[in-house]
């Protein structure tokens, strides 16, 4: 993708076309943490990814799993671009907690302590992130999925069913956002 990052070299603002899949946004993601980029031109490609659903997704996917420093540790300008958008971000956000929480119990229960150890980090990275970002639109889906799960109905309930999360998984989740919210 040498033609996705020559635009960095020259200093033009950073543009994602509206049609990006879910794919490309992972590769020019993982492109654009692999450069090792100014902070102005990850803000302005973090800030432009978020501008869709798909580039929003494929951001995360990378970001919260990969091997980007960045993940551990967010700089202002990342933090910056994440607040650029808290619409885009705040459903995804609390999915990235929700969804490792409930993968690291099956990995944990089939004996894979190196996924389990995947998922902790994923989650980990999206708390840290959460309350790095202090979004008011996190904070109150966040409790949303605590209601959803606290009375089995709610705004999260076909996520919780569509993926089938076991009871277990689900107080798992809940405990976590209780941790949380506090």
């Amino acid at each position: 993708m040498i033609d996705l990052i020559q635009p960095f070299k020259m200093n033009l603002e950073f543009t994602v076309s509206p049609d990006i899949t879910f794919e490309q946004s992972m590769d020019l993601t993982q492109d654009l943490l692999m450069s090792t980029p100014s902070d102005a031109l990850l803000e302005s490609a973090i800030t432009a990814l978020l501008q869709t659903q798909n580039g929003a997704r494929g951001f995360f996917v990378v970001f919260l799993t990969g091997d980007s420093a960045l993940a551990d540790s967010p700089t202002p300008s990342l933090l910056r671009a994440l607040r650029s958008n808290p619409d885009a971000i705040a459903d995804l956000m609390v999915k990235n907690i929700a969804m490792p929480t409930a993968m690291a119990l099956t990995h944990q229960r089939n004996g894979n302590d190196e996924m389990a150890a995947s998922s902790n980090q994923t989650q980990a990275r999206s708390i840290h992130l959460v309350q790095q970002l202090n979004l008011s639109e996190i904070t109150t889906l966040l409790r949303s999925m605590q209601s959803t799960i606290q009375n089995n109905k709610g705004d999260y309930q076909s996520f919780l069913d569509r993926w089938g999360y076991d009871q277990e998984q689900r107080d798992a989740i809940g405990q976590v956002l209780a941790l949380m919210l506090g």
